[in-house]
């Protein structure tokens, strides 16, 4: 089975971090991983949110919550996954920093 690399930060939100949603985007875009509850309910261009409410965690803190993460410990750099729910499967794109 493939793991995360053992110092892994990850970027999360408060969403994931704090109000127990699952995730349900993950980015491997430019080589940082970036795991949300979903793309939609956060403004990415707004810097200044992004700043003030994302989070860097050890990818260890998600993983104890829901271990189905570990799917993901493959994907290339520069590609991104999406799910509905825990449980469905992740479906793959690319994903590269604009």
């Amino acid at each position: 089975v493939m793991r995360f690399p053992e110092s892994l930060g990850v970027i999360t939100c408060p969403c994931v971090l704090h109000d127990g949603k699952p995730v349900l985007a993950v980015s491997h875009a430019g080589g940082d991983w970036q795991m949300y509850c979903r793309w939609d309910g956060h403004d990415f261009n707004d810097h200044e949110a992004l700043r003030r409410d994302f989070v860097l965690v050890h990818v260890e803190h998600l993983l104890s919550k829901d271990p189905s993460l570990l799917q993901l410990a493959d994907l290339p750099e520069d590609m991104g996954a999406e799910r509905e729910a825990i449980g469905q499967p992740w479906i793959r794109f690319e994903d590269t920093d604009d």
